[in-house]
C-alpha cells in the first residue's frame, strides 16, 4: 500500500482535520474550491465525481488547507450518496469551526443523464409567509394638517350630492352664463343662395357655334 493510500484510509476526522486560530478581528470570507471529490455509489459501486465549493466567514478558527484536502480525498473509497456526503462535510466543518456563516455546494458530474447539485447554507431557511390580515375599511381619516378627523363618504353619497348640486344650481353664475336664451341664433336669410341679378336687366347672350 502506498503512503498516500494509507493516509486516506486511516484518516480520522477528530484527530487529523487540523484547524488553526483565526487571528483577525474583522469579518472576511474564505472561499475554497475542491475539484477532485470522488466517492462510490452506495448501490452500484461506480465512482461519482464532483467539485465542492466551500465558503465561510470564520469565527475563532480556520481549517488548515492540507487537512481539508485529505479529508475530502478520504471519501474516495467510501460508498456514500451525493446527499449524505455533502451533508456530512457540512456537519463536520460546522462542528469543528463554528463559523459565523458557511455554505457548501457539491456540483456532481452528470451520470446516467442526471446532473445533481447539493447546496447547504447556514442561512438557508424557508420563511413562513406572513398571514394576511383581514381587510377592514377605515371610516375615519385624520387630516395631514390637523388632528381633526374627517368622515370618508361612500361613492353613493358622493353621487347623490353631485345630482343634487346639479338640480339646485349650485354652480351659480356659471349656469346662468350659459342659458339657452343667451345663445346667438343664426340668421334665417340664406344669403348663400341669392338669385343673380344683372345690370339693366341684361341677360348674357348665348352664342351658337357653327358645326
Amino acid at each position: 500500500m502506498k503512503y498516500g493510500e494509507k493516509i486516506l484510509k486511516e484518516f480520522d476526522v477528530e484527530s487529523d482535520l487540523e484547524v488553526w486560530e483565526n487571528k483577525q478581528t474583522r469579518d472576511y470570507v474564505i472561499k475554497i474550491t475542491l475539484p477532485e471529490f470522488c466517492c462510490l455509489c452506495p448501490r452500484s459501486g461506480y465512482p461519482d465525481f464532483a467539485t465542492i465549493y466551500l465558503e465561510y466567514i470564520p469565527n475563532k478558527l480556520v481549517v488548515e488547507l492540507k487537512a481539508i484536502k485529505l479529508y475530502i480525498n478520504s471519501f474516495m473509497n467510501r460508498n456514500i450518496s451525493h446527499e449524505d456526503s455533502i451533508n456530512e462535510i457540512y456537519s463536520v466543518l460546522e462542528k469543528k469551526l463554528e463559523p459565523k456563516f458557511m455554505k457548501i455546494v457539491g456540483d456532481f458530474n452528470p451520470r446516467g443523464n442526471v446532473h445533481t447539485v447539493i447546496e447547504i447554507s447556514s442561512d438557508l431557511v424557508v420563511k413562513k409567509p406572513a398571514e394576511e390580515k383581514e381587510f377592514t375599511p377605515r371610516t375615519r381619516e385624520r387630516s395631514s394638517f390637523g388632528d381633526k378627523p374627517r368622515e370618508r363618504r361612500s361613492t353613493s353619497d358622493r353621487g347623490s350630492s353631485r345630482v343634487s348640486s346639479r338640480a339646485g344650481g349650485s354652480r351659480g353664475g356659471r349656469d346662468d352664463k350659459f342659458k339657452k336664451d343667451d345663445k346667438p341664433r343664426r340668421s334665417s336669410n340664406k344669403e348663400g343662395f341669392r338669385k343673380i341679378s344683372y345690370a339693366d336687366d341684361k341677360k348674357p347672350k348665348v352664342v351658337k357655334k357653327d358645326k
